[in-house]
């Protein structure tokens, strides 16, 4: 990178959030200890050295230490350089306003906008992303959806003739097994020329090498894609039972730029601070949003999310080695709710997510779906025959239980396969 592009990233990065400018205003009265500054602010220990670190890399503040503690001012000289760089751009603007050549912005707006959409089993990834591409009708939009289990459930819910959707399914694409598929899915998706791009990772993703993913899609797609962020789902009902149950949630967060709680509606206003806490423990820097009933408050599409990065990438947890088992039912008859819920039920405590379509008496057709212990009903078009996909949390040893419960309480012939 040229030299200096690296030094004004740097000023400028240091400029473009809230809580740097709160600080520069404290400090514009002289030094000021660390310990003044949490108190000011109300923010955490981690939060405030992240936005030191990069307020002193930018050379705009100085800090020096005194005991335990750091003292931090105002560099008179770092900020005079600040404001050449800003008269440079204003003058260099203002002489090449008359030319008709395309700007660096025009170049970047030609980009396709791609979003990833993180959040463990069951947090609304899919509902949300059926709103986004409501919002978005008129645009050119594309979708990869990735599923673990080898049945694309979520992938024919969003099945669309006006929208191109590529489907990797039977893992995740941040491991190894499916991320060549995933780049080499990136580099087709760019030959469309989408203006918005968005990928939905399974649940039990980890996308902590995203961006090094996205790095190898640049350089097969002629650096085609804009990534804007990764948007992390937590669902408000289950988020800290999922917490315990898996370091994926855990990573999701801390490499996300946005995180959106979802289901609101069905916890208090108690349990929402207390999970706002500890998203804050994981990633003190992204944004934070809360969404009911599937509604969102879509301006992050204006905004750049990319200023609320906190982690740097890592090697990714998912492998062959961690990889869930995931089993897919067949089934041709109908069954009575009350029976499939006892059914569920059965084995809710062995998985992390049941999923699909199944044929009912009277209700007729419906899409299916537990987490934890809910158990959704939604009415959905007749298909070709009742499926429905298991993510494990016992491996292999769910297939008797499954066995064992279906014949309980249904007792009709079915199919169940790996």
């Amino acid at each position: 990178m040229n030299k200096d592009y690296a030094e004004n990233i740097r000023i400028f990065k240091a400029l473009c959030d809230e809580n740097r400018w709160r600080i520069l205003e404290i400090l514009q009265s002289g030094e000021k200890c660390a310990c003044v500054l949490l108190n000011k602010l109300n923010i955490q220990q981690s939060t405030l050295s992240h936005h030191m670190k990069i307020l002193c890399d930018s050379e705009v503040v100085v800090g020096r230490k005194d005991g335990k503690w750091m003292h931090y001012s105002i560099n008179k000289e770092g900020l005079e350089l600040a404001k050449k760089k800003i008269d440079m751009i204003l003058d260099k603007s203002i002489s090449n306003k008359s030319e008709t050549t395309c700007s660096e912005d025009d170049t970047m707006d030609k980009k396709t906008k791609l979003y990833v959409l993180t959040g463990f089993l069951g947090s609304g990834k899919t509902t949300i992303l059926l709103k986004l591409l409501d919002s978005l009708k008129g645009k050119k939009v594309g979708i990869i959806q990735n599923e673990f289990g080898k049945l694309g459930i979520d992938g024919t819910i969003l099945r669309n003739d006006d929208i191109q959707m590529v489907e990797i399914n039977r893992g995740s694409i941040f491991c190894s097994c499916l991320k060549l598929s995933f780049v080499q899915a990136l580099a087709e998706m760019s030959k469309h020329k989408f203006e918005y791009l968005f990928v939905e990772s399974s649940g039990l993703g980890d996308p902590s090498n995203v961006e090094e993913i996205l790095e190898a899609a640049r350089v097969m797609s002629s650096d085609q894609y804009e990534f804007k962020g990764a948007i992390c789902l937590v669902d408000s009902v289950n988020f800290f039972n999922q917490l315990d149950d898996l370091e994926t949630v855990h990573r999701q967060l801390k490499h996300c730029h946005l995180a959106v709680l979802t289901k609101v509606d069905l916890v208090n206003a108690k349990m929402i601070l207390k999970i706002k806490e500890k998203i804050r423990e994981i990633n003190p820097v992204c944004r934070i949003d809360v969404s009911s009933n599937g509604n969102l408050d879509l301006g992050f599409l204006h905004e750049n999310l990319m200023q609320y990065k906190w982690a740097e990438g890592e090697e990714t947890t998912n492998s062959e080695e961690t990889k869930p088992k995931t089993l897919s039912m067949n089934f041709d008859g109908v069954v009575e709710k009350e029976k499939l819920e006892l059914f569920l039920r059965e084995i809710e405590a062995d998985v992390y997510r049941i999923k699909g379509f199944f044929n009912l008496y009277d209700i007729g057709w419906n899409q299916i779906d537990l987490v934890g212990k809910q158990i959704d009903y939604k009415p959905c078009n007749p298909q070709e025959k009742s499926q429905i996909v298991f993510i494990s949390k016992i491996g292999p040893n769910l297939i008797k239980k499954i066995h064992d419960a279906w014949n309980k309480y249904v007792g009709l012939e079915m199919q169940l396969k790996n």
